[in-house]
């Protein structure tokens, strides 16, 4: 007998599914990832997060070297100060921002942009020295760029001088690790390091060969690496980087960059006999500051600088930690108060050159 809608065999009746929130519905694995990945591209996670990051590893550093002073001798340290060397130290630092900002001439000079005068270079580098003390993880080089960027002859070229600026900073860091793994070889290590200094020997030979190769088959060639395709759209990066193209230009700028460092090192000796510490430990101060310079996150590198200048000095030296704390943040307060100071007169600077011409009054 055939069934009808009314017997027991009816069709099974369909439920509506509860409908489920994408972000609470149980995901995969995988799946949870990628949410949390994209969630740290949105600037309102991402952007606290890094703030909380680096106030963690600031305090807990801050913590640590603090606990290891006295306070009574830190406070100490600090009223025993010679000025006169102070003076020699900030006078010696200044120096070197302006021998700086003359090695960024020579590359932009060299990637075709001499309009640009050395009076606005100096100008605008003080004003990225300055936001870089006040800006954390290197930001005040957007600043730097941009207060070139907004000269008359640098209209349409701001490829170009990022160029100038890459190459500016791939020679000084070359220039730099040059000096810092020569002061390796030299200067005395804590107990325990000394493979470093056959490691950093290590490391200066390859250098010195790769300079060689370069120097002797040119970088030009390293175009072919380039896709064919891109090569237009790099073509205005790589004019502005010409100082990696002109020997004589990468000969002067080496030589100014050696004297900046120089420079930075004499404000480092001068600073640590005005605290009454041994002047010759200005060469591996200044290489810690290099090192512990990639992962600064915070303004001028505060706190993680502390971090590896002090307990090296200390176990090198046989020193206590009071006055090489100090020392620290007298290195920090001298690039802060200099740099910012700097940058205000070139600010006043800038908008004075700027500014319109008046006509004058007829009589």
């Amino acid at each position: 007998m055939r069934e009808g809608l009314g017997s027991a065999a009816q069709l099974p009746i369909q439920h509506p599914s509860p409908v489920t929130d994408p972000l609470t519905a149980p995901h995969p694995p995988t799946v949870r990832l990628r949410v949390c990945l994209a969630r740290l591209t949105d600037p309102k996670v991402r952007r606290p997060l890094i703030a909380a990051v680096a106030i963690a590893v600031l305090a807990l550093t801050a913590w640590g070297v603090m606990n290891a002073a006295d306070p009574a001798r830190l406070r100490d340290s600090f009223t025993g100060v010679s000025w006169p060397w102070i003076v020699a130290a900030c006078a010696a630092y200044a120096a070197t921002q302006v021998t700086s900002a003359l090695v960024w001439k020579v590359g932009l000079d060299a990637g075709g942009l001499h309009a640009i005068g050395r009076g606005h270079v100096i100008r605008a580098h003080w004003l990225g020295r300055g936001a870089c003390e006040l800006l954390p993880a290197h930001l005040g080089e957007a600043v730097r760029f941009a207060a070139v960027r907004r000269h008359p002859a640098a209209d349409g070229g701001g490829m170009r001088i990022a160029g100038s600026m890459g190459a500016f900073k791939l020679l000084d860091g070359v220039v730099t690790f040059a000096v810092v793994a020569a002061a390796t070889t030299v200067a005395p290590l804590p107990a325990g390091f000394t493979p470093i200094r056959w490691a950093a020997g290590l490391m200066l030979a390859g250098l010195i060969v790769s300079v060689l190769l370069l120097w002797r088959f040119g970088g030009s060639r390293l175009a072919v690496v380039v896709p064919r395709r891109a090569r237009g759209l790099f073509e205005p990066f790589s004019r502005g980087a010409g100082l990696l193209a002109c020997r004589r230009s990468i000969v002067a700028a080496a030589a100014l960059q050696l004297c900046a460092i120089g420079l930075r090192i004499l404000s480092l000796a001068a600073l640590l006999a005005a605290f009454g510490l041994p002047a010759a430990a200005a060469p591996l101060v200044f290489g810690l500051m290099i090192v512990s310079g990639y992962v600064a996150i915070s303004p001028g590198g505060a706190g993680v600088r502390e971090a590896a200048v002090v307990p090296v000095l200390v176990t090198t030296y046989g020193l206590t930690a009071a006055p090489v704390l100090a020392f620290s943040l007298g290195v920090q307060a001298i690039a802060l108060v200099v740099s910012v100071a700097g940058a205000l007169v070139a600010l006043m600077l800038e908008r004075r050159a700027s500014a319109p011409a008046t006509a004058p009054a007829l009589a």
